[in-house]
C-alpha cells in the first residue's frame, strides 16, 4: 500500500528567470521526446529506461527518473485518451445505426403508400427526395466510422505532438499564418517544444532531489536550488538558486502550507515552465501535501441539494427534518466564453455554494452526472438540445466542488439522479411554490438524507403497493414525456395527469380513495 503523505495541494509563483532555466528546458523536453520513444518503440521498463538515459545524455539519474516517470504517464495517458475514442466511436457508430434503421423504416412506409396512391403534393416528394439523401449521407458516416475504429483498434504505436498540433501545421501554409520563411516559424516551433523541466518529489530535505526549496529567507523569499545536469555544469557550474514569493490569498493558506511540507519533509514535485503568453515570464508549480482537514459540516445538521441546469444551479438547504429553510438560484452563462473564463465563473460559484455550507454547517449533495455517453451521440440529436448539452459543464463544476470541500472540511455526497426533476415537480413545485431547478435540488438533498419520496396515492395502483417507488415515478416519468407535459403545466399535475388518473388500467381497479380531477380533492 502507498504511503499516505496527506492532502495533495498546488502552490504556483512567478519565479526569477535564469539564462540557464531556457537551455535547461529545451533539454529537458529533448530528452522526454526521447524517452517517450524508446519506452514504445523497444518496450523498455523505467529502469531500463533510466540507464539509456544515463548513458545517452550524460545526466544524473535524478533526472533520469524524473524523465522517465514523465514518459510513462504521457503513454498511460495515451493509452486512455486510445480507449475513450474507442468507446466515443463505437458510441456514435450505435446512435448512427439506429437512427439509419429508423429513418429506412419510415422510408419504406412512405414508399409503400406512394406507390399505391402517389405522393400527395411537390413538397412531400421533394421532402422524400431530401430523406432519401440525408440516408446516403448516413450510411456514408456510418462506414468512416467503421474504418477509424478498425484502423484506432489496428494501432499498437500511439503518436502525440509535442508542442501544438495547430503550430505544426502552420508550416504547410506559412503566409496565412503570419509566417515570411520556414527559418521564422522553426523559431517558435522549438520554442513551443521546450522551455519546461520537472522533479519528482521526495521525502528528504528541500522535497526532491535535483531540485530543493530551501525555507523561507529573511527577505520573505523562498529560493529553489536547482542542480543542473552534467552538459551544462561547464557553463553555468553545478547549482544555480532561483527566488520566488510566495503570498497567502483569501481562503487559501499557500505560504502555510509550504511551510508545513518544508518543515515535515514532505515530497515536493517541481515544474518550472515559460509562460508565452505572459511577457514569457518564468514559473513555478509546486505539488506537495498538507494535513488531511477533518470533515466537521456534515449531514447531520442538514443538507444544500445541488440542480444543475442548462443556464443556472439551483440551491436548496434542506433541514435534518426534510423540510426547506433557505433557495437560491445562482446563475451563470456560458455562451461566447473561453475555458479559463468558464472556470473562473465555475470557481466563484462553487465558493459561493461551500460557503453556504460553512453558515449553515451542513452536508453539500450533488448529482451523480456523466454526459460523456450523451455527447457522444449528439449528433443524431436536434440543436437546441445539442447547444445545452454543449455548454453543461458537469465535469468542471464536480472537480471544483470536490476540491474545496476536501479543503473546508465539508462532506459531499454523491446521489442518483434518477427521476429528481419529477419527484420534485409533483411532489413540491406546486406545494411550495418553487421553479422545477429549486424542487429538483429539495429532493437531491432530501434523497441524501434518506428521506423517502412515496408517489401520490391516487397515482399507485393496488398491484404496484409492494413494488420499489421509482417503479412507479418511472410510469409517470413516461407518460410526461410520450404527452410532452412542460413543467410549467405540473403546478396543476393532477389535472396535467389526468391521463393516467382516467387510464383503463386505472379504471380496471377501484382506487383506495376517490380523485377530483380538477381540484385534486
Amino acid at each position: 500500500m502507498a504511503k499516505s503523505h496527506g492532502s495533495l495541494t498546488g502552490i504556483e509563483a512567478k519565479i526569477e528567470y535564469h539564462p540557464a532555466n531556457t537551455e535547461l528546458g529545451a533539454l529537458y523536453e529533448s530528452w522526454k521526446r526521447s524517452a517517450v520513444n524508446w519506452m514504445q518503440t523497444e518496450k523498455l521498463s523505467e529502469s531500463e529506461l533510466e540507464k539509456r538515459l544515463m548513458k545517452k545524455f550524460n545526466i544524473q539519474w535524478a533526472y533520469a527518473d524524473s524523465i522517465a516517470t514523465e514518459a510513462r504517464r504521457c503513454l498511460n495517458q495515451l493509452k486512455t485518451a486510445k480507449k475513450n475514442l474507442i468507446s466515443k466511436l463505437e458510441l456514435q457508430l450505435s446512435a448512427k445505426t439506429t437512427a439509419t434503421k429508423k429513418l429506412i423504416t419510415k422510408l419504406e412506409k412512405t414508399l409503400k403508400l406512394a406507390t399505391k396512391k402517389g405522393f400527395p403534393h411537390t413538397q412531400a416528394r421533394k421532402k422524400f427526395c431530401h430523406q432519401l439523401l440525408g440516408l446516403k449521407s448516413k450510411i456514408q458516416k456510418i462506414a468512416n466510422l467503421k474504418r477509424k475504429l478498425k484502423k484506432l483498434k489496428n494501432t499498437e504505436r500511439l503518436h502525440i505532438c509535442f508542442g501544438s498540433q495547430k503550430l505544426f501545421n502552420a508550416q504547410h501554409n506559412l503566409a496565412e499564418n503570419g509566417y515570411k520563411t520556414s527559418d521564422e516559424w522553426n523559431v517558435d516551433w522549438r520554442k513551443k517544444r521546450s522551455g519546461r523541466f520537472f522533479c519528482v518529489g521526495k521525502s528528504q530535505p528541500g522535497g526532491g532531489t535535483m531540485m530543493k526549496v530551501l525555507p523561507l529567507q529573511e527577505d520573505g523569499l523562498y529560493k529553489l536550488q536547482v542542480q543542473l545536469p552534467r552538459p551544462l555544469q561547464e557553463k553555468y557550474g553545478k547549482k544555480i538558486q532561483l527566488k520566488f514569493s510566495v503570498s497567502d490569498r483569501i481562503g487559501r493558506y499557500r505560504a502555510t502550507d509550504l511551510d508545513y511540507a518544508i518543515n515535515n519533509l514532505k515530497p515536493i514535485t517541481i515544474s518550472i515552465f515559460c509562460r508565452e503568453h505572459k511577457q514569457e515570464n518564468w514559473y513555478i508549480h509546486l505539488s506537495t501535501y498538507v494535513q488531511e482537514i477533518p470533515v466537521v459540516h456534515t449531514r447531520k445538521n442538514g443538507c444544500l441539494g445541488i440542480d444543475f441546469n442548462a443556464d443556472s444551479i439551483s440551491v436548496t438547504y434542506v433541514k435534518w427534518d426534510g423540510n426547506i429553510k433557505y433557495l437560491e438560484e445562482i446563475p451563470y452563462k456560458w455562451k461566447n466564453k473561453t475555458t479559463g473564463q468558464r472556470q473562473a465563473s465555475m470557481r466563484n460559484i462553487v465558493s459561493q455554494i461551500v460557503f453556504l455550507a460553512e453558515f449553515f454547517e451542513c452536508a453539500i449533495a450533488i448529482e451523480s452526472l456523466d454526459f460523456s455517453k450523451k455527447k457522444a451521440k449528439m449528433s443524431e440529436e436536434s440543436k437546441v438540445y445539442n447547444e445545452m448539452l454543449s455548454n453543461l459543464s458537469t465535469g468542471m463544476f464536480r472537480e471544483a466542488i470536490l476540491s474545496r470541500c476536501k479543503r473546508f472540511g465539508v462532506e459531499l455526497i454523491k446521489v442518483n439522479p434518477a427521476f429528481s426533476s419529477v419527484i420534485g415537480m409533483i411532489n413540491y413545485m406546486g406545494k411550495y411554490g418553487l421553479n422545477s431547478g429549486t424542487a429538483a435540488a429539495l429532493v437531491i438533498g432530501r434523497r441524501a438524507l434518506k428521506l423517502s419520496e412515496k408517489i401520490p396515492q391516487c397515482l399507485l395502483r393496488p398491484e404496484d403497493v409492494n413494488k420499489h417507488d421509482w417503479s412507479h415515478w418511472r410510469r409517470v416519468a413516461s407518460f410526461i414525456k410520450l404527452h410532452r407535459i412542460r413543467r410549467t403545466q405540473l403546478f396543476q399535475w393532477r389535472k396535467a395527469l389526468e391521463g393516467i388518473l382516467t387510464h383503463g388500467l386505472w379504471a380496471e381497479h377501484q382506487l383506495s380513495q376517490q380523485v377530483h380531477i380538477e381540484t385534486g380533492e
